[in-house]
């Protein structure tokens, strides 16, 4: 008697086992067969995705606003005289102008994280192959921002290709002139 109750529980713990085993392969699957929708739901709601963001778009800004924003001699001489802001305020300021036009671009939803795994191109923008994009939606159709790639073991960035034509540079430079003479 203490045999056949021993055996019933041992076909139901091996039933147990393989239904955890196949509930568990099924997740699995699952999760890899929809990782590109998932990373996107991820980055979409992601304040530090959204930060690494905004310090890309500085560190690429300060050259640019670095050299368009130099001040001649007779300039700083002058804008002293006058009492106005100095060349290094005036970077300082445009940084900041920068750095609040990507916050607004993510709360205004002009900015978007998109999965492009099996696009080639997207609105006339070849994608070169990368599973993810930063598109931007202020105009009338999506463009491609930047392109890039995720490591997902490493959870991080990989490479990534900005698209030097998409009108966000156009809206950005305009947001920054207009936010410079109100100063």
């Amino acid at each position: 008697m203490v045999r056949a109750g021993s055996s019933i529980r041992k076909r139901d713990w091996r039933k147990v086992v393989v239904v955890l085993t196949v509930g568990v392969v099924a997740i699995n699957s699952l999760i890899f067969w929809q990782r590109y929708k998932l990373i996107v739901w991820y980055l979409e709601g992601n304040k530090k995705a959204q930060e690494m963001v905004i310090l890309q778009m500085l560190e690429n800004a300060r050259p640019i606003i670095e050299r368009d924003l130099k001040m001649t001699l007779p300039e700083k001489i002058l804008s002293s005289m006058a009492g106005k802001r100095n060349e290094k305020e005036r970077q300082t300021d445009a940084l900041k102008d920068v750095r609040r036009f990507g916050e607004l671009g993510f709360e205004n939803h002009w900015l978007k994280f998109k999965n492009v795994h099996n696009l080639d191109s997207m609105n006339g923008f070849k994608l070169h192959g990368f599973d993810f994009a930063l598109g931007w939606n202020r105009g009338n159709t999506d463009e491609v921002l930047t392109e890039f790639n995720v490591n997902f073991l490493k959870r991080k960035v990989g490479k990534m290709q900005i698209n030097d034509d998409c009108s966000f540079f156009t809206e950005l430079k305009l947001y920054v002139e207009k936010k410079a003479k109100e100063n």
